[in-house]
């Protein structure tokens, strides 16, 4: 790193990065790929900084003829006074202005989120003391060389989310606090000297818009029912708007973060009546509305309905919170950025909603890199870097989810979500807490060893102090609410380095021998003799531990296995094992060394680096605190380099998908083949699977010749082949499926909804009914799924259906030979992963084979099995 005494001492780039990209000016997107020419203008003049000033701005991204003007829209354009289209490309301020304990490594006995720290500091100390640590921490977290790193990293607006607070006292409502506009008026500052838009963003409204922490308290909620925090809202943005109504450096303002607490109609109302508050001091600049989950269906066409300088807002994130478990970073925002295998889905199918409705974008919060690596040439850089310029290719604005994250152990390892992070904390004793981890939240459907885990790569671990020592060995996992872990470990080892003594009994299972199960919450089900081959880690022999959640069993589950040993101190261990995370949903791994004995119904955490601020004295806080603004940065590489670099970007330089996929089975066995694609180095990849849609198994890899035989396939099962090319940057889109001869389901029969036979527009994710296994979601109007069904009697029929929604739809039609035989709308289940069963009326059905057909009327609902009763 270079020195932490330098004027920006954590930015590492060659020279000449910060004046490369007029971002915001010039399209800096080309073609498939590219990463376009870049150049560099004069800064823009100065102002005086409420903040202590900073070293004078490097370049800006601003035009010296027209200067930060105000912006407006102009149908789905981002545009300055003169009509000239901007690009914006930047980032979210996030843990600033309302904290998440996540992204700065704390979080224990009860003090999570901001409400229960800024309670807790009042009760212990005072609530001026409260005040002035609080001020503390925010004079710490964004300081000007956190300024000077947005611009380096081409950045020209920042999305600056705020806590209600921040604003108004507490204490005394509809008044402004003392220093109500001190960090917004520093932030619009420093912003403006380095050609910098700032987005205001309430993140947390009073009461809670949802009640996650990041609207400040979690467990809230209160917003949509509390007439008198409706009110207080509009009396805010009146505030707002009264002071900011003619600062051209403010882009836009963000009413509510994710207002996803009621209903997508529920949020239309307040986000309209806010905008009406708004426009009735400010007419000037943009206001945005955010989207109900991925939905801006409820407010219609807002120019109809004289909304005026508007534009929508999206928080996809394409791999995450569930979304895809089994497929590859790759792939998944290939489909996203370069529009699926149609070439009319992800980004493509948003532009034509938003061409029609003639409206903006932005794209406030997303996250492409974490987890994908964080070298200059690794994927989660480019996969980042051609982000921001496919949606600048479609005039989108866009801030990522967030610029900087500060962790016990620090470094930025496999890509965290800050684009920086604090330097790889050296002095943490190695013998004890979390010594490796995987979760869905950092990777996607992992499968590794514990030294390459992708939250906490396991090292060699030394004993503190001198003689034997008791420890133990914890194997902790666990999931949200409505969520299926659906983990397997194998081969876990703890071996002195010296002696090659094995300390750990039974690591590698078959049996329950050594481990001892601890209930933290809900319960776990645990499986020491699982041999299934497809839940095994890749390096298991034999059985495996498996972990999942119980039928039955709702709510958060936490639970663990553990074993006592015994370390000698100064001495050193290697900790070895593998892990799976088998298509798991906002699941964690985790695994401890700790020197007390575990506890029933209480956590196992690492609160090695973490402050307990319930206890911690007042000058313990304060050094954590101003720790924020002292620590040495990592940046991520990759992100440094693709954000500004003129060099081609050739993560999407993938081959042409092979064609005219053809296969004739003789017996058990399958012959394919294809038309061969152009290009140099050019081989070939054979999939197999049990349903149509899906990409299945790799059965062949690395081929040459355009034909395959696959021997000895099941005569009782219909399998769906696909063909993909590869070159030597990456993996292109799969051939057309060519199939074995279709099987009929006999009915009556309980039929998985992802065996179906053929489908459109649909996908498959991990489902978190009783029984887990795999559901079918992401209809739209027309999209449908079909199955090969035979009666051996004619008869009346009917259909149970398990069915979840979020947000209720309107739901599907169900046709037999194409003839309707039932409707069904389906009112909120309560979740998107929260079941119920429904029965269609009777209809009858004749001897023979049919196809049945379930097509979407509506959207927004989830399938998770039928089953064809006789009546």
């Amino acid at each position: 790193m270079t020195n932490p005494n330098s004027t920006i001492p954590f930015i590492n780039f060659k020279t000449g990065l910060l004046s490369t990209c007029i971002i915001g000016l010039i399209a800096c997107g080309g073609g498939k790929g590219d990463g376009g020419t870049r150049a560099s203008t004069p800064a823009s003049s100065s102002v005086a900084s409420v903040a202590p000033s900073s070293s004078s701005a490097a370049s800006s991204s601003v035009a010296p003829d027209e200067g930060m003007t105000m912006l407006k829209t102009d149908g789905t354009k981002w545009v300055k006074a003169s009509g000239t289209p901007i690009l914006l490309k930047g980032t979210n301020l996030g843990n600033w202005l309302v904290q998440e304990f996540w992204m700065m490594g704390q979080g224990s006995n009860g003090v999570t989120d901001q409400c229960t720290l800024e309670a807790e500091l009042t009760k212990r100390f005072s609530y001026e003391e409260k005040e002035r640590l609080i001020k503390l921490f925010r004079d710490n977290w964004i300081k000007e060389r956190d300024w000077d790193q947005l611009q380096a990293f081409g950045f020209n607006v920042v999305r600056l989310p705020i806590l209600w607070s921040v604003i108004e006292d507490e204490k005394n409502p509809r008044t402004l606090r003392a220093d109500a506009w001190h960090y917004l008026d520093w932030s619009i500052a420093e912003a403006k000297k380095r050609g910098i838009y700032v987005i205001l963003d309430l993140h947390g409204a009073l009461g809670g818009q949802t009640p996650n922490d990041h609207t400040g308290c979690a467990g809230q909620n209160k917003y949509w029912t509390e007439a008198e925090y409706q009110d207080r809202t509009k009396w805010l943005w009146e505030q707002i708007a009264t002071k900011y109504k003619d600062e051209s450096v403010v882009a836009a303002y963000d009413p509510l973060n994710e207002p996803w607490g009621s209903t997508a109609e529920d949020m239309a109302v307040r986000v309209t009546e806010l905008y009406e508050t708004i426009r009735k001091i400010d007419s000037k600049h943009i206001v945005m509305l955010p989207s109900h989950y991925g939905s801006i269906d409820a407010y219609g066409d807002p120019a109809a309905k004289g909304m005026t300088n508007v534009a929508f807002e999206l928080h996809p994130y394409p791999g995450l919170f569930g979304d895809r478990p089994n497929d590859s970073h790759f792939d998944i925002h290939r489909d996203w950025l370069k529009c699926g295998q149609t070439g009319t889905g992800g980004v493509c199918d948003w532009n034509t909603r938003l061409t029609a409705l003639e409206t903006p974008m932005l794209m406030g919060e997303f996250q492409p890199w974490q987890g994908a690596g964080a070298g200059e040439n690794e994927l989660g850089g480019k996969i980042g870097g051609a982000t921001y310029d496919i949606y600048a290719s479609y005039n989108w604005a866009s801030t990522s989810w967030a610029y900087k994250l500060v962790s016990v152990a620090g470094g930025q390892g496999k890509g965290t979500w800050g684009m920086v992070t604090n330097e790889v904390n050296t002095t943490l004793d190695t013998g004890v807490g979390l010594i490796t981890k995987a979760s869905t939240w950092d990777c996607n459907n992992w499968d590794s060893t514990f030294a390459n885990a992708c939250a906490k790569k396991a090292t060699t671990i030394t004993a503190g102090g001198t003689g034997d020592k008791t420890y133990y060995l914890v194997i902790k996992t666990g999931a949200n609410g409505g969520a299926n872990p659906d983990v397997t470990f194998d081969s876990i080892s703890l071996k002195n380095t010296t002696t090659n003594e094995e300390l750990l009994a039974n690591g590698n299972f078959g049996t329950t021998g050594g481990w001892s199960e601890l209930t933290i919450s809900g319960s776990l089900n645990v499986n020491y003799n699982n041999t299934d081959i497809s839940k095994a880690p890749t390096g298991s022999e034999g059985a495996v531990l498996h972990i999942t959640r119980p039928d039955g069993v709702t709510g958060e589950i936490n639970g663990a296995l553990y074993q006592q040993i015994i370390l000698k101190g100064g001495q050193t261990y290697d900790f070895t094992g593998v892990f799976k995370g088998n298509g798991s949903v906002n699941t964690w791994a985790e695994i401890y060394l700790i020197e007390d004995a575990p506890v029933a119904g209480k956590d196992v955490v690492d609160n090695a680096g973490k402050v307990d601020f319930t206890t911690a004295p007042v000058e313990e806080i304060e050094a954590l605190f101003k720790s924020y603004g002292d620590v040495g940065y990592e940046v991520n590489a990759g992100l440094a380099k693709w954000l500004v670099t003129d060099e081609h970007n050739n993560v999407f330089d993938y081959p042409e998908r092979p064609t005219n996929l053809t296969l004739i089975q003789t017996g058990t066995d399958v012959t394919l083949n294809w038309v061969a694609v152009a290009g140099n180095g050019i081989t070939y990849n054979v999939y197999r699977a049990t349903s149509a849609g899906a990409k299945g198994t790799l059965v062949a890899e690395g081929l040459i010749a355009t034909s395959f035989t696959n021997i000895n396939v099941s005569e009782d099962e219909t399998y769906y082949y696909s063909v993909t090319a590869k070159n030597s940057i990456a993996e292109g889109y799969a051939s057309n499926t060519a199939n074995t001869q279709l099987l009929f389901v006999a009915v009556p029969a309980k039929i998985e909804a992802e065996e179906f036979t053929a489908m459109n527009g649909v996908q498959t994710e991990t489902s978190g009914d009783t029984g887990g296994g795999t559901n079918v979601g992401h209809f739209d109007a027309g999209d449908f799924i079909e199955f090969k069904i035979k009666a051996e009697t004619a008869g009346n029929y009917t259909i149970d259906y398990r069915l979840a929604t979020n947000t209720g739809s309107t739901g599907f039609e169900v046709l037999i030979d194409d003839v309707v035989v039932d409707t069904q709308a389906i009112a909120a289940t309560g979740g998107w992963q929260t079941y119920i069963t429904k029965t269609s009326a009777g209809f009858a059905l004749s001897a023979g084979n049919h196809t049945l057909r379930f097509r979407s009327i509506g959207k927004e609902w989830n399938l998770n099995w039928f089953e064809i009763k006789k009546q």
